[in-house]
């Protein structure tokens, strides 16, 4: 098949998307199988690397597939039921979900950590920090995919000027502001009541469960640099790890 590229046509990128989506729905590829690489969609439909990258995002974007790094795409449902699906199994891979989930900031101000505060960090109490809140949003979803919250130690306070104002991870702003260098960062997910506030926002029903995501950002002399807590709505939220053997 090549799709049409004649000036009245559907985008090139929307006949694949279409295409694809279409297929899943009728259950080729079923759930659990992989899609063509992208080498082979760009033979199939006559188009760019590029356009089967965007077609494909589109897809994920709607939660019918999932793709990882040297593992291809799979299909994860038939429906396009709106859904979210972080793979991340490496720092690069935590990198690219934060360029493609835009971040908008609703509050921010620097914080003294109280005992509670602290504990939570796992800081010393009295550390200043910055805290900045908002939800992450992904392209062609109108509410947000989670709510986000995160402590940048006062040291580096100075990368909130970018929150919320570029795409990228928040740690990579703090290594390339500040010349330090983020060398662990540690990952808990847990189930927890979502907060009926923050439920609203994401379309999520009173009384809903939430799917909670701490992750802490350690320098190589194990100091905290920033902490970021994410909630998901536990419906449409799905975290899909591989692990590989070693030779």
């Amino acid at each position: 098949m090549t799709v049409t590229t004649s000036a009245d046509a559907t985008p090139l990128n929307r006949q694949v998307v279409d295409t694809l989506r279409h297929e899943i729905e009728g259950g080729q590829p079923a759930v659990g199988e992989r899609l063509a690489t992208e080498e082979a969609l760009c033979q199939r439909f006559g188009v760019s690397r590029h356009t089967i990258r965007d077609a494909l995002r589109k897809l994920r974007e709607e939660g019918l597939v999932a793709s990882r790094q040297g593992a291809g795409t799979t299909v994860i449902r038939r429906g396009s039921q709106p859904l979210y699906v972080q793979s991340v199994s490496s720092v690069e891979e935590l990198l690219q979900y934060a360029t493609e989930a835009r971040y908008e900031v609703d509050k921010s101000g620097m914080v003294v950590a109280d005992a509670a505060l602290a504990r939570r960090l796992e800081c010393a109490q009295g550390q200043r920090w910055l805290r900045v809140e908002g939800f992450r949003y992904v392209a062609g979803q109108a509410e947000p995919i989670c709510w986000t919250e995160v402590f940048v130690l006062a040291d580096y306070a100075g990368v909130g000027l970018r929150i919320g104002r570029g795409a990228g991870p928040i740690y990579s702003w703090i290594e390339e502001m500040y010349g330090v260098r983020i060398s662990e960062i540690e990952q808990v997910l847990q189930a927890e009541p979502m907060p009926d506030a923050i439920g609203e926002r994401l379309g999520a029903p009173p009384g809903a469960t939430a799917i909670g995501i701490r992750r802490a950002y350690r320098l190589a002399d194990r100091r905290l640099a920033e902490v970021a807590f994410n909630l998901h709505r536990s419906d449409r939220f799905t975290y899909a790890v591989t692990l590989k053997r070693k030779p």
